[in-house]
C-alpha cells in the first residue's frame, strides 16, 4: 500500500530511487504496521497528526532507516530542524529526506556543525543505485559516502551517557565534593529523566501543574528553587507510585547552588566538558524507554561490576527478544522472566513486543488499564540488587504510560483507584534472598510456570566462599562450573522456572560455548536441554561492549531433555556474524553466510566443530583433519627432549627466588620482541634488573643457546611474535620459549620461519579460542598443538632442503629492521610457499590458508566505527573478480570432470546496468539439445534481479543485501547474487560457492529446456 506517499510529492521520488521495488521494507501507512519489531515508534513516524507526520519509512532489516516526508508542508529549516531534533531523540532513523516536485533534500539525524548536515539531489540527478537510492541505503554505501553523518559517536545514546557521567563527575568530584556520593548523584540525575520524561509526554503538564500549583521542573531548577522541586517529587510520588522517585533522602531544598545549577547545565544541553551548546535539546517525549533502560544499566555499572552483570545494548535487546518470540504462533498470555534483569531492558522490549501484538490484535491502542493487566499477567523478573530493581519497575512504568490517550492521562491523574501497580514484591522480586535466582525463597526461580526466560545473567567466576545460594544449588544438581563461572549455573538453572517445551533465550559469555575448557558445561547444557541456535557475536565484542574484556553467544533453546533414549537427535543453527558497515546504521546483521547447521551430538564430542566454524568453511574442515595426520609440536618436543616454558617471574605471593642466579645473564624486555623481526635484536639487551626481585627461575636451559622466543600477544593480524636467538640472556614471563639444543639451529630457524608463516596464522584463526573471542594472543598449549614435519620427529639427519629457511629468516630479519617493505612482501611470500611446499599443500588449499591469513585476520574484532570498514569490507578490484571467476569456473568443471558429467560450464559477471552494488555471476550450464531459456535472457545484473524477484515475490522486490550470495536456478542458468564486498570475493569464496553448486546441481538437478525455479 504506497497510496498515501504517491498523494503527495515523495511518490515519485520512492518509485525513482528503487523504494516501491522493496516490498515490506517501505511503510507508508499505520496500517502496514501490524505486530513489526519498533511497532510504536513506526505509528509515531506515520501518524499523519503526529509531531513527525512522514510520509513514508524504509526499513533495512526490520529497523526504521529513512524517513520522508513531504516538502511542500516543510520547508524551512525551523520546521526540518524541529523534526531531525525529535528523530535524533528517537534514536532510530538514520537520515531524514525531504522531497518536491523536482528536488530531494537529505539531512544528517545528528547536528552536525563542522561539515554540511544536508545534500541535494535533482531528479534530473537520479542514477538507480546513486545517491539516496534503496540500493545505496540496503548495503550501507552510503555510511562510506557520508561517515560524519552516522558516527555512533553523535547519537543521543552516546551524547546522554556522556553527558550523565560528566554530570556525575562535576557534582562528586573536587576538594569539597558538591554531593557526598557517586550513589546519590546517579539518583538525582535518575529523578531528573524520570520527571522529564513525565512533562515532556504530558502526564505532568501544563493542567496537572496549575492544578497542584506546581513549577516546572527546568524553570525550578535554572531558579534555584529547590524547595519547588521538593514540591513536583512530593506530588508525583502521592499520584503516581512512590518506588520510582526513591531514594527520599535526597531534599532539593538542601542542594547547593553549584548543584542546580550543574542540573541546569544538563537540561540546557550545555556540554559538561567544553561548555559549549553543540547537540540537540534532549526530548524525553521521543527517547525510548529501551534507551533509558539502558542508560540507567551504565548508571549502575560500578554495582553490577561487582555482581559480575554488564550493560545490554538496545541493538542486542531487541535481537534477542527476536529470538525469544521468532517463530510462536501467538503471543497471547506468553509470561515472561528475567531472573537477574537489571534496568531491566530485557523485560522492557518484550513488554512493549507484546503490547504492539495485543494493540495489533485487538486494531486499536490498549486503555491504561488494560496495559496495567497485561503487564501484571505477562513481565516477571528479579534481582539482588534493589537500585536495579527499583530501575526496572521504573522502565516498565514508562511502557505503561507511553502514547497514553488524553482521557487515560485523565484518569490516571484524578482517578484514586487507578494508579501504576505496585511491582517490586509483586512482579518483581528483589534482594539477597526473594531476589536471588538461586535462593529457596525466589518465588519464581523454580516454578516451572514461564514461557520465556530470557536474561544477560551475571558474568563472574565466584570466589571461594561466594555466592552460597548458587554454588549450593549446582552441587545438588551435579552441575559443571568451570572457573565456578555463575552464568554457567544461571543456563542450567532455568529449566526450573520454564514449562516444559518453554524457551529460553541467554547472553552468556561466548568462553562458556567456545573455549576447551568449558567443554563439560556446554556437554551438560546439549544433555539438559534442546539446543535450537548459538549466536556467536564475538566479532562485535569491542564494538557492542565498549570496556568488556569477553564476547557474548545468544544461546536459545528449549525446555526439553536433549538426551532422550541414550541418544541426542537432532540440529542446531550456528552463526558467526562478522561485524560489518551496517553496524554504524544501528544494525546487527544475520546472514545466512554465517551460519552453519550443526548436530547437536557433535558439541556434546567437544567444542572444537564451533571454533573450526568461526571462520571456516567446510573445505578448511577437511584441511584441519589432513593437517592432523601431521605429529604435534608437542609430540616433537616429547620426542626430541627439548624444552618449553615462560621465562622467570618477577612476582608470585610470597615466594621469592635467588636473583644472583640470573645476575650473570643480560636481559630482554618482553616489548623488545613485539616487532615483525623474525630474529632477536640483541642492541635491545639491558642488565637483569636485580632488584625488581624473582619469585622463579625458570628453565635455565632455556636462557642459551638455539632457541625460539615468542610472546604472549600476537599481532592484530594474529601473527605469532616469534623470534630467533643462539645468544645467552634471561627474559620474563611474558615471553615463551622453545629450546632445541646445541645442535640443532636450523631446526630452530625453520621453527622461527614457521612460526610466522600464514600457515600458522590460518591455524590459530581456525583453532584458537582467544583468537577468535578474546585478546590477540597465544598460548603454549595453543603452541604445542601446531602440526608439524614427520621428520621433526626423527633424530636423524636434518632435510636438505631445510637450508632454505635460515636464508629466509636472514632476509625477513634484514628487510624489517632495513624497513624495506616491498622486500617484506616478497620475503614473506617465498617463505609461505617454502612452509606449504613441507606440508604438501594443494594449490586450493594454499588459496583458503593465503585467504584467511590476508583478509579475514586484517579484519578481526574492528574497536570503533572508522575501523568498521574492513578489508573483508573492502570493495574488490577488477583482478580480484577475475581472480574469482578463474578459481570458480576451475573447481567447478573439476566438479563435472570428477561425476564424468558432459556439456559445457561457462560463468560471468553481468554488467550492473546501474550502480547498485550487487552483482551477479551468471553460470550456464549447456547439455547437447538444450536451448536457451527465453525468458530469463536478459543482459544486465539489474534486469536479472528484478526478474527474480518477480519469480519469488510476486513482484516485490527480495532484499538481496539481506540474503548474500544466494543462488538462483533457472532451466540451466545459474545466479549467484553476491554484494560487491571483499568477502564474497576472494579465490576461497569462489571455492564455496563451487562446492555450494555442485552440491544443489548433484541433488537432483538435470538439464532442462526448460525455465523452471529450483
Amino acid at each position: 500500500m504506497i497510496a498515501s506517499a504517491d498523494k503527495s510529492p515523495v511518490g515519485p521520488w520512492l518509485d525513482a530511487l528503487g523504494y516501491k521495488m522493496t516490498g515490506d521494507a517501505l511503510v507508508t501507512s499505520v496500517d502496514q504496521i501490524g505486530q513489526r519489531p519498533y511497532a510504536t515508534e513506526l505509528r509515531d513516524l506515520l501518524d499523519p497528526k503526529g509531531s513527525y507526520q512522514c510520509a513514508a519509512v524504509f526499513l533495512v532489516e526490520n529497523t526504521p532507516t529513512i524517513c520522508f516526508k513531504d516538502g511542500g508542508t516543510s520547508t524551512n529549516k525551523e520546521a526540518i530542524d524541529a523534526v531531525r531534533q525529535r528523530l535524533w531523540n528517537q534514536n532510530l532513523i538514520s537520515a531524514l529526506l525531504v522531497c518536491d516536485d523536482l528536488t530531494l533534500n537529505a539531512f544528517a539525524i545528528p547536528k552536525i556543525d563542522e561539515s554540511p548536515a544536508a545534500e541535494t539531489v535533482k531528479k534530473t540527478e537520479i542514477r538507480s543505485g546513486g545517491p539516496w537510492s534503496a540500493a545505496e541505503i540496503q548495503s550501507s554505501e552510503v555510511q562510506q559516502r557520508l561517515s560524519d553523518w552516522f558516527d555512533p559517536i553523535r547519537r543521543v545514546d552516546r551524547q546522554l551517557i556522556r553527558q550523565l557521567g560528566s554530570a556525575v563527575t562535576s557534582l562528586t568530584r573536587g576538594k569539597k565534593p558538591l554531593i557526598a556520593s557517586d550513589a546519590q548523584a546517579k539518583m538525582l540525575l535518575a529523578q531528573i529523566m524520570f520527571i522529564s520524561y513525565l512533562e515532556h509526554r504530558g502526564i505532568a503538564g501544563d493542567e496537572y501543574r496549575e492544578l497542584h500549583r506546581l513549577g516546572k521542573l527546568h524553570e525550578l531548577v535554572r531558579s534555584k528553587n529547590g524547595a519547588g522541586v521538593d514540591a513536583l517529587i512530593k506530588q508525583l510520588k502521592h499520584d503516581f507510585n512512590g518506588d520510582f522517585l526513591e531514594p527520599s533522602e535526597i531534599r532539593w531544598a538542601d542542594l547547593s547552588p553549584g548543584v542546580l545549577g550543574t542540573v541546569d547545565d544538563f537540561l540546557s544541553r550545555v556540554d559538561l566538558r567544553t561548555g559549549q551548546r553543540d547537540f540537540w535539546n534532549y526530548d524525553f517525549s521521543q527517547i525510548p524507554v529501551e534507551l533509558l533502560s539502558g542508560i540507567y544499566e551504565i548508571f549502575l555499572e560500578s554495582d553490577r561490576k561487582i555482581d559480575g552483570a554488564y550493560y545490554t545494548p538496545r541493538v542486542l535487546a531487541e535481537l534477542a527478544i527476536q529470538q525469544a518470540f521468532d517463530g510462536l504462533e501467538s503471543l497471547k498470555g506468553i509470561k515472561v522472566y528475567d531472573g537477574a534483569c537489571g534496568s531491566g531492558i530485557l523485560l522492557t522490549t518484550a513488554f512493549r513486543r507484546l503490547v504492539s501484538y495485543e494493540e495489533a490484535t485487538l486494531g486499536r491502542n490498549l486503555a491504561i488499564q488494560e496495559r496495567i493487566e497485561l503487564l501484571q499477567a505477562t513481565v516477571f523478573g528479579g534481582d539482588i540488587n534493589p537500585i536495579a530493581c527499583r530501575v526496572t519497575a521504573f522502565s516498565l512504568y514508562l511502557c505503561l504510560l507511553e502514547n497514553l490517550a488524553p482521557a487515560d492521562l485523565a484518569k490516571l491523574q484524578e482517578d484514586s483507584n487507578c494508579k501504576l501497580p505496585q511491582l517490586i514484591g509483586e512482579n518483581i522480586a528483589q534482594g539477597a534472598e526473594k531476589g536471588d535466582f538461586f535462593s529457596t525463597k525466589n518465588a519464581f526461580a523454580d516454578s516451572s510456570t514461564f514461557d520465556i526466560v530470557i536474561s544477560n545473567p551475571p558474568w563472574r567466576e565466584l570466589a571461594k566462599d561466594e555466592a552460597p545460594n548458587a554454588l549450593d544449588w549446582a552441587g545438588k544438581a551435579k552441575v559443571q562450573l568451570p572457573h565456578r563461572q555463575i552464568a554457567a549455573a544461571y543456563a542450567l538453572k532455568c529449566t526450573r522456572a520454564l514449562k516444559t517445551g518453554g524457551r529460553m533465550v541467554l547472553i552468556l559469555p561466548t568462553s562458556l560455548i567456545t573455549a576447551p575448557s568449558n567443554e563439560p558445561f556446554l556437554q551438560q547444557l546439549t544433555v539438559r536441554v534442546k539446543l535450537d541456535r548459538l549466536i556467536n557475536l564475538s566479532d562485535f565484542r569491542r564494538i557492542l561492549f565498549a570496556k568488556a574484556e569477553h564476547a557474548c553467544t545468544i544461546v536459545c533453546a528449549r525446555n526439553e531433555a536433549g538426551l532422550a533414549d541414550g541418544r541426542i537427535d537432532g540440529s542446531f543453527e550456528y552463526w558467526s556474524p562478522k561485524a560489518d558497515i551496517s553496524f554504524a546504521l544501528n544494525r546487527l546483521t544475520l546472514h545466512t553466510y554465517d551460519r552453519v547447521v550443526l548436530s547437536r551430538a557433535s558439541v556434546v564430542a567437544g567444542n572444537n566443530e564451533l571454533r573450526r566454524s568461526f571462520w571456516g568453511s567446510s573445505r578448511d574442515h577437511s584441511l584441519y583433519h589432513r593437517l592432523l595426520n601431521f605429529p604435534s609440536l608437542k609430540e616433537a618436543i616429547s620426542t626430541r627432549k627439548w624444552a618449553i616454558a615462560k621465562g622467570y617471574h618477577k612476582v608470585d605471593g610470597n615466594k621469592i627466588a635467588d636473583a644472583r642466579l640470573l645476575a650473570d645473564f643480560d636481559y630482554m624486555p618482553t616489548d623488545a620482541l613485539n616487532t615483525a623481526s623474525p630474529v632477536a635484536d640483541l642492541s635491545k639487551l639491558k642488565p637483569f634488573p636485580v632488584d625488581d626481585g624473582v619469585a622463579s627461575i625458570g628453565n635455565i636451559d632455556l636462557y642459551s643457546g638455539p632457541r625460539i622466543l615468542f610472546t604472549d600477544g600476537t599481532s592484530v593480524q594474529m601473527e605469532v611474535r616469534a623470534a630467533y636467538a643462539d645468544q645467552p640472556f634471561c627474559f620474563s614471563s611474558g615471553v615463551g620459549a622453545l629450546g632445541f639444543g646445541r645442535d640443532n639451529a636450523p631446526i630452530a630457524k625453520f621453527v622461527a620461519c614457521y612460526l610466522r608463516s600464514s600457515l600458522v596464522k590460518y591455524w590459530l584463526m581456525l583453532t584458537s579460542y582467544t583468537a577468535q573471542t578474546e585478546r590477540a594472543r597465544v598460548t603454549l598449549s595453543e603452541i604445542k598443538s601446531l602440526p608439524v614435519p614427520s621428520w621433526m620427529l626423527s633424530k636423524s639427519a636434518i632435510p636438505v632442503g631445510i637450508g632454505i629457511f635460515s636464508d629466509l629468516l636472514d632476509q625477513l630479519s634484514v628487510a624489517v629492521n632495513q624497513a624495506q617493505h616491498e622486500v617484506e612482501k616478497n620475503v614473506r611470500a617465498r617463505l609461505d610457499e617454502a612452509i606449504f611446499d613441507v606440508f604438501k599443500l594443494s594449490p586450493n588449499e594454499r588459496i583458503i590458508v593465503s585467504d584467511m591469513a590476508r583478509l579475514n585476520a586484517e579484519s578481526l574484532q574492528p574497536t570503533s566505527y572508522s575501523e568498521l570498514f574492513t578489508p573483508i569490507q573492502s570493495h574488490p578490484e577488477r583482478k580480484d573478480i577475475s581472480a574469482y571467476l578463474d578459481t570458480f569456473l576451475e573447481s567447478l568443471r573439476l566438479w563435472v570432470t570428477k561425476a564424468e558429467g558432459a556439456g559445457t560450464i561457462d560463468a560471468s559477471v553481468l554488467t550492473r546496468g546501474d550502480r547498485t552494488p550487487l552483482d551477479v555471476v551468471h553460470v550456464r550450464l549447456q547439455a547437447p539439445g538444450a536451448t536457451a531459456d527465453a525468458d530469463i535472457q536478459v543482459k544486465s545484473a539489474r534486469a536479472i534481479l528484478e526478474a527474480i524477484s518477480k519469480r519469488l515475490a510476486f513482484g516485490s522486490q527480495v532484499d538481496f543485501f539481506a540474503m548474500p550470495n544466494t543462488i538462483f536456478v533457472w532451466g540451466n542458468d545459474i545466479y549467484i547474487v553476491k554484494p560487491r564486498r571483499m568477502r564474497f570475493w576472494t579465490k576461497a569464496a569462489a571455492l564455496r560457492d563451487a562446492d555450494e553448486l555442485y552440491a544443489r546441481l548433484s541433488s537432483g538437478w538435470s538439464f532442462s529446456k526448460g525455465a523452471r525455479p529450483n
